[in-house]
């Protein structure tokens, strides 16, 4: 109807074609919207009436479309309605989570773009990080070494690692491979911890004990041959050290043995009667010898007492020879001077 002032504003849809989209404008018409003005100069006060109107009449541009559209994430984690004029790809900032080439770990970036391997959607693409984590797997019971290797799809490798240990007998350091020892059973285990050398022990016989390198205490049943001799120790045999010990085994003297001692008895006795008589008659020889020198020592004494002694011709004569030889060899070796000094 006729009416005084300005028309209303139009409440009727905007319905313009939006170039980008192609949807309708759906919010009311603002062909000729009133728009505040900007710009214009401040009055000094309220008795200064403005030189141009506040808000003047014009044509809006249509905003930016709003119908909602199904978009998915650049991950692919989910889909999502976004405004039309914003649908596009977008990060859902979630973590990535696809599974990484070592199998054990996912990526960790925010969601992004990933270029499928081989169609698979669930594995790491080009984009994805790099596992940069050491090896976590569990161990075989029994080591206690890392594996060296960095974070690695399969099973790790055998530990190479050496293992210092000790024999049974506690004499020798022996370096045995970690997965040799941690994956043997008892028994293995046993033949690898040993030495191989000769058991140093001594056994109660005094005997060293005869076993390789063993596990536990040594075998109380000695196996060292021992020399075992008859009575007489003509006949000699070696036998088991246990046996012997112990009194199972004997060695008794034979007829032979019996014969020989017989006979050494024999002749012990005539050696012995032979050395009572020979001592017998030097017994006699000395007594008799001593009885001799009795008798003739009475016999020496008895002459000298009763036979006065006559001196001899030369101890009477003596003087009167002497004293004509001494003048002649005087006068001998006065002549031989005498010729000397001529």
């Amino acid at each position: 109807r006729c009416h005084f002032g300005p028309c209303p504003p139009c409440r009727q849809t905007c319905q313009n074609i939006l170039k980008k989209c192609g949807h309708l404008c759906p919010i009311p018409c603002h062909d000729e919207a009133l728009v505040k003005q900007k710009g214009l100069p401040q009055p000094a006060g309220p008795w200064e009436q403005p030189s141009e109107p506040a808000f003047i009449q014009t044509a809006l541009p249509c905003p930016p479309c709003q119908v909602p559209i199904p978009t998915e994430c650049l991950g692919k984690h989910e889909i999502s309605p976004l405004p039309c004029h914003a649908a596009g790809p977008f990060s859902c900032k979630r973590p990535c989570g696809r599974l990484l080439a070592c199998g054990n770990h996912t990526c960790s970036r925010e969601c992004h773009k990933v270029t499928d391997v081989n169609g698979n959607k669930e594995k790491a693409g080009l984009e994805c990080v790099v596992c940069e984590e050491e090896c976590t797997k569990p161990r075989p019971p029994g080591c206690p070494h890392q594996c060296n290797l960095p974070c690695h799809p399969d099973d790790c490798p055998s530990c190479v690692q050496m293992v210092r240990t000790k024999c049974h007998c506690k004499i020798s350091n022996l370096f045995i491979e970690c997965t040799k020892l941690s994956m043997a059973d008892a028994k293995e285990k046993n033949n690898l911890t040993s030495c191989k050398n000769q058991c140093p022990k001594e056994l109660p016989c005094g005997h060293r004990c005869k076993e390789i390198c063993h596990q536990g205490n040594c075998s109380p049943y000695c196996i060292q041959k021992v020399k075992l001799r008859c009575p007489c120790r003509r006949i000699k045999k070696e036998m088991p050290c246990n046996s012997v010990r112990e009194g199972h085994i004997s060695l008794e003297c034979d007829s032979v043995c019996l014969d020989m001692r017989k006979k050494a008895a024999e002749i012990k006795a005539e050696e012995e009667k032979a050395a009572t008589e020979q001592e017998r008659l030097r017994q006699q020889a000395e007594l008799e010898a001593f009885e001799n020198r009795l008798k003739g020592k009475r016999r020496k004494n008895k002459r000298k007492d009763d036979v006065e002694v006559q001196p001899t011709a030369w101890q009477k004569y003596k003087k009167y020879i002497f004293m004509p030889v001494c003048g002649i060899a005087l006068a001998v070796l006065t002549l031989y001077f005498t010729q000397v000094d001529v």
